[in-house]
């Protein structure tokens, strides 16, 4: 009888774990089914959902207050008419209107490779607003007093406004859900070209600049910039995650 892994005077080559799981039934190991990368991607995502949570918390016992009002004062302190307009025209760039409209042509871009997952980025989106909206019907955080308002009446305002809470910032959420995702599908994925990469810091700097309007604007307190930043960055990891398990394992 011929030795295991030899046929006749072949030695036959090793089968990959991946390939024996699928064929042996181990296909349900979490380690086979999620390669390495994805896991710590996963524990990072839950590490920024615990530090989300305790912001919430604190936001809801008003230990956020004193910093709130003081980092809004400081910042009206230097404002401008000019600052109220382009810091306007920069908040449609986290509304739910364009950020959906830009994660439907993401999805036509990721179509080719993924097929129906293509639906993934305006899934997280809608998912996003989803639990923004059950946070502001749920967690009792009034925003900025109207006396601090600066979004200019000339620009139109789209939906915002129509929560009675401001925790946390749907704008500062969305904005790093789809710009982070724009930012990881150029830098690893190469999906809009090489050169494309070059947008990176552009993309960083959006997202703050968002958190800072935000603010400015006096729609919401630092507290729910936070709120929403660590929000997103917890969904993006997330679906980064489930994408990288995608390309190592399924591609």
């Amino acid at each position: 009888m011929d030795a295991p892994g030899r046929t006749g005077d072949r030695i036959l080559p090793p089968v990959p774990a991946v390939t024996r799981a699928r064929a042996g039934g181990e296909g349900r190991d979490f380690r086979l089914r999620w390669p390495a990368v994805s896991r710590r991607l996963l524990v990072t995502a839950g590490v920024f959902a615990l530090v989300f949570i305790a912001v919430a918390l604190f936001t809801q016992s008003e230990a956020f207050n004193g910093l709130n009002l003081r980092l809004l004062r400081y910042l009206q302190n230097r404002a401008s008419l000019g600052q109220d307009v382009a810091l306007g025209i920069l908040t449609y760039l986290g509304s739910i209107e364009v950020t959906l409209v830009i994660v439907l042509l993401l999805g036509i871009r990721l179509f080719k490779g993924l097929r129906l997952l293509a639906i993934l980025p305006a899934m997280a989106v809608l998912a996003g607003s989803g639990i923004e909206y059950l946070l502001k019907h749920s967690l009792v955080s009034k925003g900025p007093p109207v006396a601090y308002l600066r979004f200019p009446d000339l620009l139109p305002k789209l939906n915002h406004g129509v929560d009675p809470n401001s925790f946390p910032s749907g704008h500062v959420l969305r904005a790093t859900l789809v710009y982070g995702l724009v930012l990881y599908l150029s830098e690893r994925w190469d999906l809009f070209g090489k050169d494309t990469s070059r947008l990176s810091p552009v993309l960083v700097l959006l997202v703050l600049l968002m958190g800072y309007a935000v603010i400015y604007l006096g729609w919401h307190w630092f507290s729910d910039a936070l709120g929403g930043l660590l929000l997103g960055l917890t969904l993006l990891i997330g679906m980064i995650a489930y994408l990288e398990r995608k390309r190592l394992v399924n591609p």
